[in-house]
Order: structure tokens, then sequence, then C-alpha cells
């Protein structure tokens, strides 16, 4: 299982400036065959030892199991930030 890709990322706009909320749409790869894309709200959120948490919520249902799905989604997001990937 990998993610293809996250497409349509908007920025949910939040007044406060340590913590970004997302929506999109997730693609998933499940072995050679790319799964429904379902969408997803995530959000980053940096904590005051200056790590970064990452939440991710599924909006839609998912034809895919939840919990490995999520840890690779998360690890996408993380390396779009870093990439400067996310608006």
């Amino acid at each position: 299982m990998q993610v293809a890709k996250i497409a349509e990322i908007t920025r949910v706009p939040l007044p406060i400036d340590y913590r970004r909320m997302y929506r999109g749409r997730a693609h998933v790869q499940v072995g050679q065959q790319l799964v429904n894309p379902a969408e997803i709200e995530f959000v980053l959120e940096l904590s005051p030892y200056g790590s970064q948490n990452v939440t991710v919520s599924f909006l839609d249902q998912t034809d895919y199991p939840i919990i490995p799905a999520l840890r690779i989604i998360k690890e996408h997001i993380k390396s779009l930030d870093r990439s400067g990937g996310l608006p």
C-alpha cells in the first residue's frame, strides 16, 4: 500500500498560527490497483516543544484498511510539508 498522490489540497482558514488545517483527496494504491480516492481532512499542529503532530480524518468511506492507510498518508503529508508542497 502506498500513496499515489493527495490532490485538490485546500487550506481551511484558522485563527491560530500554530495549527494548519487542510482538505484534499487521497489516491491510495494497493498493490498494482489504484483504489477509489477518499476525501480527507488533515491538521498539522506545532507543539510547544517544536515537534509537529499530524492528524488525518477520512470524510468518506474507504475500500482499504484504515490503520495502515493513516500511517502512510501521515508520512506522505510530512514529506509534502518538508518539500513545500502544501499551500
